[in-house]
């Protein structure tokens, strides 16, 4: 029997119940959710060409931050850039007897810096390795679950969000880890750290609704919607152009 199982909530279930936790509830949604992947809240248009959903398996508890300088404030790192293209990240374990952590990295090519990217060591040649969680497994009971497989592999991420996609991310440089490292994935270039966002420090400008004329912005939150609070400031932006002349009006420039 296969079946989706999410690993954040078994690591959780973990320190509830001996047994492995399958999220039925999370698969269930993903079924219901539109095809493109955006979730359709207020003022997120949900008819772009960007498929989100990839980036968006698990919820999370998070300070909300009600606009894009106010985030850019609390954070060291603010950059506007292209997708470059993904990679595997680092593949962890969880628990013990339990599935692995299995992570995919967005590298991004910075295009314009506007806090914390010049002379930092970790971003060598303008690029930015971004650490996500790639979802969840497929539970095989044929299987032990330290070989259950991760549902999606890179290449869906980089068919959902491909290669020249508009980005901006507000990243940090990710601690080490607490748990152990088994495999560290693809190479990264010499002095390049990995990066960690928030749940609102992913900005992509889907390429489809750039095109159309509606007035709608074309900015599209990759970890959680930007539209959250009706009209948000943070699609006050039409496109990532106008989201970095925001920012760098708010006095955000490099």
């Amino acid at each position: 029997m296969k079946k989706r199982v999410g690993v954040t909530a078994l690591l959780v279930a973990a320190l509830l119940l001996t047994g492995c936790a399958v999220h039925e509830n999370e698969r269930k949604a993903a079924e219901a959710s539109p095809s493109n992947g955006h979730e359709g809240d207020i003022g997120e248009s949900s008819r772009g060409s960007l498929d989100v959903s990839v980036l968006r398996g698990s919820e999370a508890d998070y300070d909300f931050s009600p606009s894009p300088e106010a985030l850019a404030g609390n954070r060291p790192i603010v950059a506007a850039g292209v997708v470059e293209g993904w990679q595997q990240g680092p593949i962890l374990e969880s628990y013990e007897g339990g599935p692995l952590d299995y992570r995919v990295v967005l590298k991004v090519k910075v295009t314009d810096a506007l806090k914390g990217v010049k002379g930092r060591a970790s971003i060598p040649a303008n690029l930015v390795f971004v650490e996500l969680d790639q979802g969840a497994v497929i539970r095989d009971d044929s299987l032990p679950p330290e070989e259950w497989k991760p549902e999606r592999s890179v290449q869906d991420f980089a068919t959902s969000i491909p290669a020249g996609t508009k980005v901006m991310i507000f990243p940090t440089e990710r601690p080490a880890y607490e748990q152990k490292v088994l495999d560290e994935g693809e190479r990264l270039p010499a002095g390049a750290r990995l990066m960690s966002v928030p749940p609102q420090g992913l900005v992509f400008e889907d390429p489809l609704l750039a095109q159309q004329k509606s007035g709608q912005s074309a900015l599209v939150g990759g970890k959680e919607p930007l539209g959250v609070a009706g009209r948000s400031p943070w699609l006050e932006p039409k496109s990532m152009s106008e989201l970095v002349d925001r920012l760098r009006s708010k006095g955000f420039s490099e």
